[in-house]
């Protein structure tokens, strides 16, 4: 019995980089799939759709890709938690991703993503040969949120970015839930969520002689992310840092 490729599906996600991303693809509907002649091999981030060759070709095929790590639904942006976005990808397009508009934040207490399900891809085939396509998800942006606390005198504290791409804002003392005070400063800009990722960040406290580095690279952010409370603007997300000085 000879089988030849009709599909191959790339994915990629931008918060894992260059890496495989942890997400796997399945048929949609196994029986129909299977009765099709139709089989499904993922080598890494590669999908190879084969039909058999004797068979009627099939004019299209639906698969499922679901995350295989708890934190993908977290970095992903356009998910919807608790639902499989539907993505119909054209005959003539090479990329295709979730669209970002109306996709609702993290909930308060985000469940396990582990087997959640992304998307729902429906991929018209053309009438012979091969058909290439690219799933792209990118990644959720979030305001970096350095939480401050420690025996150290918490004014006059600045985070520096060596690069002067990103600007910081103070936004003074909070309270952390057990009651002890934290300098709270956010940077300005939302920035990308990456796995590894490659901004630099310095702590400085001003002083009678200039400024004295107190951490020349401060912990990144990851997830979680939270919604920021803000009534009535575009919801933004914030990651939580939390650096302890003594």
């Amino acid at each position: 019995m000879a089988y030849a490729e009709i599909l191959r599906l790339r994915l990629r996600h931008a918060y894992f980089g260059s890496d495989v991303p942890p997400l796997s693809v399945a048929p949609r509907d196994t029986r129909a799939f299977d009765r099709a002649g139709c089989l499904l091999r993922q080598r890494g981030a590669v999908v190879h759709v084969l039909a058999e060759e004797a068979a009627a070709r099939p004019d299209a095929v639906q698969l499922v890709v679901t995350a295989q790590s708890d934190q993908v639904l977290q970095v992903t942006r356009g998910v919807v938690w608790g639902a499989a976005v539907p993505i119909t990808a054209p005959l003539d397009a090479e990329e295709v991703g979730l669209p970002e508009d109306g996709a609702p934040g993290p909930p308060d207490t985000p469940p396990r993503s582990l087997g959640a399900q992304i998307c729902d891809l429906d991929i018209p085939l053309p009438g012979s040969g091969r058909r290439d396509l690219t799933l792209s998800l990118e990644a959720v942006q979030a305001h970096w949120a350095y939480h401050l606390v420690g025996l150290r005198d918490l004014d006059g504290l600045e985070v520096i970015d060596s690069l002067g791409d990103m600007r910081f804002e103070d936004l003074g003392l909070q309270d952390l839930p057990d009651g002890r005070p934290a300098r709270v400063i956010r940077s300005a800009e939302a920035v990308a969520a990456r796995a590894r990722p490659g901004e630099r960040f310095a702590l400085q406290k001003s002083g009678a002689f200039g400024p004295e580095t107190l951490v020349s690279v401060l912990p990144a952010a990851g997830p979680p992310f939270k919604p920021i409370p803000e009534a009535g603007a575009p919801q933004r997300l914030q990651s939580d840092i939390f650096v302890t000085l003594w």
